[in-house]
């Protein structure tokens, strides 16, 4: 049986995965923009966890030239080298390439690298177990088993990256499966190929980004019982036959809420509570501030007092409006170098948010978090920083009344502002954009800061970045004009 390590985690994953990976390929979705990205994270977060572990040579190419591979990786420790990236080793059919493999005083370490934080998903404990496996067979049982990930803690007080502090290594050998658990799982796997397509319980978190998704989920409805109720509940509705939430029966629930999506999809009415809508109206206090950020999210810190993968603001859109029926003020911010973004957009809030007044945002709790980090995290003087913290507590959450106030057929079960604008502003879309989503922003921006492209064409990125940011905070503004409507 030919097998590589990533077909027997698939299978881990999901039987079925794996079943349509090796006799049904061409159902399979191709990655896209942002899975490539994903997959290119990976291989620089590889790259640079061989900088932990110097002098170590690199089999390259080795998926191409598996047999190659495998001859090199023999030569290289026999000859004693500290270290082997993407060392190849094959037992049974089955071929798995190891991160890193660290020469030690009286044998090897084997070293799996991964770009994820601090949490081990089960699914390395697999990686990790299969490879072991492999090596133990070809006679080099690792002395231990590592995995390299990412200290999601660590935070930068330094111009450049410690990649001491950067990296976390945990030891994973009592965690692994033994040799038996293995042998079981692969005899599985050789039953699982020869017989026809196996059926699988669908899971909306489960089935997210997998490359079978499409195909999985192809005679799924809009409007599911997916998209109101947890995946175990939703299957148990299926099983019965009933795939819409407007099949479901009446006050199924003691959830109220769940009762009024039913009702919702059902009549295809909104459900509206003014009483609400009007309660959530009445606490904003002029001038408003509409306020929405875009964020670039580096796996490695790129500037001094920040963490991994941690949200920085390089951009900003604030539509204010002073009085009730008063004109509309656009401020924005977009930053326009390698420097840190976060002391301009500093500056300009501060400069462009007044000392009162309701700030108001769509899924409030994000800016919040990004004021509270800018504040914390930045040495800023003492009365800018308390400004910041005052902000966050003077915000409006639009979100929060389509949580369970105002129900549209057409969000679909969400309150998402992708889902909310398109059900309230029909007008307003986000077709066609240059700049079209926050994915779409986070790529630009990577773009705008490696500043290879012609002057022109930053100019014009630029512009496509400031048109969406703008449409975003615009969007608010047309849809609060909607609920005042609803309440007449």
């Amino acid at each position: 049986m030919n097998l590589s390590k990533s077909q027997y985690t698939k299978y881990r994953g999901c039987p079925k995965h794996l079943w349509l990976y090796r006799n049904k390929k061409e159902v399979l979705t191709p990655p896209d923009a942002a899975q490539q990205k994903i997959f290119d994270r990976g291989h620089f977060i590889g790259e640079l966890a061989w900088k932990r572990f110097p002098g170590g040579v690199l089999i390259k190419d080795g998926y191409k030239k598996p047999q190659e591979a495998i001859k090199r990786t023999q030569e290289l420790m026999a000859q004693g080298v500290p270290a082997i990236y993407e060392a190849a080793f094959s037992y049974n059919g089955i071929l798995v390439f190891v991160d890193i493999l660290e020469k030690t005083p009286t044998g090897w370490n084997l070293v799996e690298v991964k770009s994820s934080g601090r949490k081990i998903d089960a699914i390395y404990v697999d990686d990790i177990s299969i490879q072991r496996y492999v090596l133990s067979h070809c006679g080099i049982t690792p002395e231990h088993c590592y995995l390299m990930h990412i200290n999601s803690d660590y935070f930068m007080t330094t111009d450049e990256p410690d990649l001491s502090q950067f990296f976390l290594l945990t030891p994973m050998d009592s965690e692994l499966f033994s040799d038996e658990d293995i042998e079981e799982n692969l005899a599985a796997i050789e039953k699982l190929l020869a017989e026809p397509e196996p059926k699988v319980e669908l899971d909306k978190s489960g089935c997210d980004g997998c490359e079978c998704h499409d195909y999985c989920w192809k005679d799924m409805p809009e409007d599911s019982v997916f998209d109101l109720l947890r995946s175990n509940r939703a299957r148990e509705y299926m099983a019965q036959g009933i795939l819409r939430i407007a099949d479901l029966p009446p006050n199924s629930f003691d959830n109220d809420k769940y009762n009024r999506w039913i009702e919702v999809c059902r009549t295809q009415q909104p459900y509206i509570d003014k009483s609400a809508v009007a309660a959530w109206l009445n606490k904003l206090n002029y001038p408003l501030y509409y306020l929405d950020f875009e964020t670039t999210q580096p796996v490695v810190p790129l500037w001094k007092y920040s963490r991994p993968y941690q949200q920085i603001p390089f951009q900003f859109s604030l539509h204010v409006q002073r009085e009730p029926n008063g004109k509309f003020e656009h401020y924005e911010y977009l930053s326009t170098g390698k420097e840190d973004p976060r002391y301009g957009c500093v500056k300009a809030l501060l400069e462009y948010i007044g000392k009162a007044g309701t700030i108001i945002a769509h899924n409030a709790a994000f800016e919040k978090s990004r004021i509270k980090e800018m504040a914390h995290d930045l040495p800023l003087p003492e009365k800018d920083a308390k400004r910041l913290q005052e902000m966050t507590e003077r915000f409006a959450d639009t979100g929060d009344v389509f949580k369970q106030d105002y129900l549209h057929p057409k969000m679909h079960a969400s309150w998402s502002i992708k889902k909310v604008l398109p059900a309230l502003v029909p007008e307003m879309s986000y077709e066609g954009m240059a700049v079209a989503n926050g994915g779409d922003a986070m790529d630009a921006f990577d773009v705008l800061y490696a500043g290879k492209l012609p002057p022109a064409e930053l100019e014009q990125l630029r512009k496509d970045l400031l048109k969406y940011c703008e449409q975003d905070t615009w969007a608010m503004v047309k849809i609060v004009d909607v609920l005042r409507d609803s309440i007449q």
